[in-house]
């Protein structure tokens, strides 16, 4: 074999081994390719599930801290407004009583225990009343009472409240969500409290 032969056989074997090596690294780099696409899409598959989690996470804290912050509100209302409805139900009891303040104060007194009553505190309309069945008694008024009496014996040993102002408060539980109830159905019922979204 003579030289030119020889340098043609090395160049073509060089050419193929050239070749041989460009598809060689022309594979691994379409492999690789491969595996960083997949990686890429495993990647973003794990952020947008990071940031799923964050979102939800974030949402239900939101959500809780305004349930949390609409029930104070409603809670602060609420308790607004019973004591507004209480204030209203104590400033009307001495109407409620003039009906027939008389037979109230009869009906009242007669539920007092037996004892010697010396001091006693009514409204001032029943003033004379009490002056009438409590002759030696001290009497005391007091317009917050609405009517009735409170009534402490000598020795001081026995106090009864039997006005309509305690009857009113021990009676208030049960007459609260009543009144509230009744409150909804006008609120609910009133058209000027609907918002007109025709305009």
């Amino acid at each position: 074999m003579g030289e030119a032969e020889l340098k043609k056989a090395l160049q073509r074997e060089g050419e193929a081994q050239i070749r041989d090596f460009w598809q060689q690294a022309e594979a691994a780099v379409a492999i690789r390719r491969k595996e960083i696409e997949a990686e890429r899409l495993q990647l973003r598959a794990e952020t947008d599930r990071q940031l799923q989690a964050q979102v939800t996470v974030m949402r239900n804290d939101l959500l809780f801290e305004a349930q949390s912050r609409a029930m104070g509100c409603r809670l602060h209302t609420e308790a607004a407004l019973e004591e507004r409805l209480l204030l209203i139900a104590r400033q009307i009891l001495p109407e409620l009583a003039s009906d027939d303040r008389s037979a109230l104060w009869k009906v009242l007194c007669e539920e007092l225990p037996e004892a010697d009553w010396t001091t006693l505190r009514v409204h001032p309309a029943d003033h004379e009343l009490a002056d009438r069945d409590f002759p030696a008694a001290e009497i005391e008024g007091d317009e917050s009472l609405g009517g009735g009496l409170i009534a402490t014996s000598a020795d001081g040993m026995i106090r009864v409240d039997n006005s309509l102002s305690c009857r009113l408060l021990r009676a208030w539980p049960d007459l609260l969500p009543k009144l509230l109830g009744e409150l909804r159905k006008l609120v609910n019922n009133d058209e000027t409290a609907h918002t007109d979204k025709t305009g």
